[in-house]
């Protein structure tokens, strides 16, 4: 703590300097990480640790033909021989999909959309898509989209390179062939027109809605499920006509029409390929990611085992109670709810839940190997990508009217999300790590770092955006006007505080940051006050660090603002400036603790300091 901190400013006048002003002259700190976060440096250890234990490949007594960890690092391993050659995979998928061409199967474009095992139908776009009102998949026809007009020369120069097509009349054929399809892409991209508010109905409803379109849309459904498909399934529907679109498909060559999705399929492997072999990663790192994306579950059982063991996310949920219980509490104080208001409140935060590390299936190495028990992988990284891809497709296209829940962040990124149409909070491992946290830290500083997460993304359930959701998820109004009323004056006066904070000169944006800046302020509160309501005020004047005279007070506000120290150079804060939906770090600091008058009695600041301004913005 005391490496990072700069003592020379007066906490008064500046508390984020005061905490973070040494971070990138802290000699704690590798050289790459003093121009990163404290959470970064966090990320860039776990990725460390994931990239040791994918080359590793002598530490696995288990059956080697059923471990999903072992079918990961053979995955890795493949990754690693290719050797950035995309010439392979641009021959081998060449080979592959060219038994397109020459089937019968395909002589309509309906058969010709959905020919791709990819989950690939880009001449009448079909999704599995899921939808959060409704917690399941559903199904989704969209407009077709332009893909290959987004490549510029430059790009389509430096693709022929990657395949080594270094023939001249082939590269030749290749840049024409791309020229040629992305004007057919264009016509096809300006002839449906898309409703300004989705349909929705059943598959049954939405045939007979139909039955007079240009399309027969029973045949259409057919094809895409080899006749699986159900009655009952929720379409929804973003097209307004599609009597053009079709009319023009059934005038094509159907070579065109197959030449088209095998490109738009060979671009998404491109994508897929060229992420691995990125010139801003080292190979290694580029194949761990790859890796995790489509491994990440298998990687879990091993990764619970070896930094976040039962204990660990027992101590964490024991922190996340104290903040709940102490929110509700709170809740009953504010005089600007009403009761009505007040009740929906807390039955909302009651009905929160929050999640820490993982699920308990996801401990069980039985359970996830038969999730991926179909999957063998080859010593060919692009034949491994394929067989990857096409099981995801598989997987999607079966998905239609299931009720999951999909996870929505790897449970090893350094990171915590509110979900509003779960009410959930979730806390992931990567955030539960040293220094950040650590089994045998003072409460204080437990409360003051991940307590503060914690407190963070319960707050967002009561932010500037979902308030508007309720207890279960579903967006009604649960509000009585004058509550409403009083909260957005509120909110309002913290948007009007952080607009006045200038980066370097330009102006923030306080509406933009709005929800995360009272998430920010209301999670530091809260946990502020679980510690107190978990310690009584006479541990605040405790020493509990040697060689650190601070008191848990003081200490609390230190471990909060260490959370957020960046030594990121001045053009990356900038360009975050206009589009990131959190504060810069620093005003994330300072902004909150000017609105904790018991920050100013930690640090005995006077009214009227940068600190301890005479106006405070309080929201819960």
């Amino acid at each position: 703590m005391l490496s990072t901190m700069n003592q020379s400013v007066d906490p008064c006048e500046n508390f984020y300097e005061y905490a973070c002003g040494n971070w990138k002259q802290s000699p704690l700190l590798q050289p790459e990480q003093r121009n990163s976060s404290l959470l970064q440096s966090i990320q860039k250890v776990i990725d460390e640790q994931v990239l040791q234990f994918l080359q590793n490949t002598t530490e696995l007594t288990r059956n080697l033909t059923t471990s999903s960890e072992w079918k990961a690092k053979e995955f890795y391993a493949s990754c690693m021989q290719m050797k950035s050659n995309l010439s392979l995979g641009y021959r081998k998928f060449m080979e592959l999909e060219d038994r397109y061409q020459g089937s019968n199967y395909t002589q309509d474009w309906i058969y010709i959309n959905f020919m791709s095992t990819y989950e690939m139908f880009p001449l009448l776009p079909m999704k599995v898509n899921y939808n959060t009102a409704l917690r399941k998949f559903t199904l989704l026809l969209q407009a077709p989209t332009k893909s290959l007009s987004k490549y510029s020369q430059e790009q389509l120069q430096n693709m022929t390179k990657d395949f080594h097509i270094e023939d001249e009349a082939e590269r030749r054929e290749f840049l024409d062939q791309f020229a040629n399809l992305t004007q057919f892409e264009k016509n096809l991209t300006e002839l449906v027109k898309t409703r300004n508010e989705t349909e929705k109905l059943t598959l049954a409803e939405f045939v007979v809605k139909h039955k007079e379109d240009r399309l027969n849309w029973t045949r259409y459904f057919e094809v895409a499920f080899n006749g699986t498909q159900q009655t009952h399934w929720l379409v929804q529907n973003q097209l307004e006509s599609v009597g053009d679109l079709v009319h023009y498909l059934e005038q094509q060559n159907v070579s065109l029409l197959r030449s088209y999705v095998k490109q738009r399929v060979l671009l998404k492997f491109y994508d897929i390929w060229k992420t691995q072999s990125s010139r801003n990663a080292s190979i290694a790192n580029s194949c761990r990611m790859i890796t995790e994306s489509y491994y990440n579950y298998a990687l879990l059982p091993w990764f619970i085992e070896r930094v976040f063991d039962k204990d660990r996310r027992a101590d964490v949920l024991h922190l996340a109670r104290h903040i709940r219980d102490t929110f509700y509490e709170l809740l009953e104080q504010y005089t600007w709810l009403d009761e009505e208001t007040r009740s929906q409140a807390k039955t909302k935060l009651s009905s929160m839940d929050v999640f820490v590390g993982y699920s308990d299936d996801l401990q069980h190495r039985e359970l996830i190997d038969e999730a991926y028990k179909e999957l063998n992988m080859t010593q060919d990284f692009f034949e491994n990508v394929a067989l990857l891809e096409r099981n995801r497709a598989k997987v999607r296209m079966r998905s239609v009217d299931k009720a999951l829940i999909p996870q929505l962040m790897p449970t090893r990124t350094v990171n915590a999300y509110y979900a509003d149409f779960l009410n959930q909070a979730f806390i992931t491992i990567g955030m539960s790590q040293w220094p950040l946290y650590h089994m045998q830290l003072p409460d204080v500083l437990k409360f003051g770092g991940i307590g503060n997460i914690v407190g963070h993304e319960m707050a967002h359930g009561f932010d500037s955006y979902c308030y508007q959701f309720n207890y279960d998820g579903k967006k009604i109004n649960w509000w009585s006007a004058g509550s409403l009323r009083n909260f957005k004056e509120r909110y309002r006066c913290l948007e009007s505080q952080y607009n006045k904070y200038l980066l370097l000169g330009m102006a923030t944006n306080g509406t933009l940051t709005s929800s995360d800046n009272i998430a920010d302020n209301v999670g530091a509160r809260m946990a502020y006050y679980a510690y107190k309501r978990h310690t009584g005020n006479k541990a605040w004047l405790e020493k509990p660090l040697r060689g650190l005279d601070f008191n848990n007070k003081q200490l609390f506000f230190l471990k909060f603002a260490q959370t957020w120290c960046t030594g990121s150079d001045s053009a990356s804060k900038l360009s975050k400036l206009k589009s990131d939906v959190h504060a810069n770090e620093e005003f994330r600091v300072v902004g909150t603790v000017s609105n904790m008058p018991e920050f100013s009695e930690a640090f005995n600041c006077k009214l009227g300091t940068d600190m301890n301004p005479l106006k405070k913005c309080v929201v819960w």
